[in-house]
């Protein structure tokens, strides 16, 4: 170009510059930069950058120079002529890089693999290094030289996929290992050697079958949770050992206290249990209170089942048209209705007597009402007041309350014989109002609660049944269903 039509382009230019906004500006930017911006994003969606690191190298910079240069408010000439430059390598990027996803197709997959175990952050030596080993083989592929490009790809797939088992076992034994780490620390061997021996073989066998699968680690995952569950076990019970060492605890006091915990699993269960046998005996007790439980609830759900159905007969009785004269009619819709709530009431029955213990409570009917007679529930001497062992078995009742829908209560408190009847008469009225005004909190329960005291005027038994319990002493919750 002459000096003069040089100086025509700069004045061009600058004049161009000097009228054109901020946001003139930017419009005239992106119509220069069109051809480069678009061969650039056509690179980074090969991953040219990695997999062809000159070419995207060269095109970048070229790019960076047009960038400098426009903002600068230098010659058009020149800003295009790096535009051309970039859009040129940034072209030669993507098809070198699409030769690249052919001739490294192994490789990348076991990288791909690597990414997916977060290899980059759990394996950061083996990952960073087959990184480095894999651009140079792009590098290499670029230059013409497939031959040490092949083999350097080959050793970066041995590497990514060394990254990736790694990472693998790391993520899933590290939990188990750090805790056999602390175990060994506090010397856990010397009290637990079993249970720590156990947390080891687990770990091993968790190893082994990632090894074997590392695709598949279902088995390998449950086999590091136990790992970690026995780990987690020795050291707690390292502790109690200390502690009972620290504290000279005897043997009968660290059994004592596991037939405790038992005792509360049976107690649960409505289940009384002694341990003069044993721990087997007490253990087939809590299992056969189990089944029972889970035989009547099977059974219960199999009376709402036929329940359903007859409802459903019901239903397509009343559709059906009116039967002519002479044939015979089915069941009133008054009976049908009646037999459907006796049903309904006898299943609530059958799953009621499933909560209690037959010694704290017996689930009667009474006509149409239901009866919890409960004889569990015990009260302070002075003032009638619910003693705290009580609250558990009060939960129960107010569960077996709500079995029955708008129902009206009544709380009525029974007492045995003794030489001062009107002392008898006001202590069970205390009693009948106290129970109903824990009832009257729960909000789900019937507003409706009536309390009375009998004093010992409505005995049930003699005054000391044959098993040794008071049965007159007890309060009877009166459900009656609207």
């Amino acid at each position: 170009m002459t000096r003069r039509g040089r100086v025509f382009v700069l004045s061009a230019a600058s004049v161009l510059f000097a009228i054109a906004g901020a946001g003139a500006q930017s419009d005239i930017r992106a119509q220069i930069f069109r051809d480069a911006s678009e061969a650039r994003t056509r690179a980074n969606q090969v991953n040219a950058d990695f997999l062809a690191p000159r070419s995207f190298e060269r095109g970048t910079a070229a790019y960076a120079r047009a960038d400098n240069l426009f903002s600068h408010q230098k010659p058009l000439d020149e800003i295009r002529e790096q535009i051309r430059l970039a859009a040129q390598n940034f072209t030669q990027a993507v098809e070198a890089g699409k030769t690249a996803q052919t001739e490294f197709a192994a490789t990348l997959k076991a990288r791909a693999d690597a990414i997916s175990s977060d290899a980059a952050h759990l394996s950061p030596g083996l990952w960073d290094n087959a990184e480095k080993i894999l651009l140079s083989a792009a590098a290499s592929l670029e230059d013409g030289d497939a031959s040490a490009a092949r083999k350097e790809a080959a050793e970066a797939h041995g590497i990514y996929k060394s990254a990736e088992l790694e990472a693998i076992k790391l993520s899933l034994l590290t939990p188990a290992h750090e805790l056999l780490v602390r175990a060994e620390k506090l010397e856990v061997r010397s009290t637990a050697p079993e249970t720590m021996k156990r947390a080891y073989q687990f770990l091993e066998l968790a190893e082994a079958m990632v090894k074997q699968n590392r695709y598949d680690v279902t088995e390998a995952r449950r086999l590091a949770g136990e790992a970690k569950y026995e780990a987690a076990h020795a050291i707690y019970l390292h502790e109690i050992i200390s502690q009972m060492q620290e504290h000279t605890t005897t043997f009968e006091d660290a059994i004592l206290l596991s037939e405790t915990a038992i005792g509360r699993i049976a107690s649960a269960l409505n289940t009384r249990v002694r341990f003069d046998g044993g721990y087997e005996p007490v253990v087939q007790q809590i299992i056969t209170a189990v089944k029972s439980r889970d035989s009547a609830r099977a059974t219960l759900a199999e009376n709402f089942r036929h329940l359903r159905t007859e409802n459903a007969a019901l239903h397509r009785h009343h559709a059906s048209p009116e039967p002519r004269s002479g044939t015979t009619k089915g069941p009133s819709p008054d009976a049908a209705r009646k037999a459907e709530e006796e049903q309904r009431i006898n299943s609530a029955v059958a799953l009621a007597r499933t909560f209690f213990d037959p010694r704290e409570c017996a689930v009667l009917r009474d006509g149409d009402n239901v009866v919890l007679q409960v004889f569990g529930l015990t009260f302070s001497p002075e003032n009638s007041a619910l003693a705290s062992g009580s609250f558990e078995l009060l939960s129960k009742i107010e569960h077996a309350i709500r079995l029955f829908p708008n129902c009206r209560l009544a709380v009525e408190a029974h007492t045995e014989t003794g030489e001062n009847e009107t002392l008898n008469q006001k202590n069970s009225e205390k009693c009948a109002a106290t129970v109903a005004a824990y009832l009257k909190k729960s909000p789900s329960e019937s507003p409706l609660i009536d309390s009375r005291g009998w004093g010992s005027s409505s005995p049930i038994a003699e005054s000391v049944s044959a098993d040794g319990h008071a049965r007159n002493k007890r309060i009877d919750v009166v459900i009656s269903p609207e």
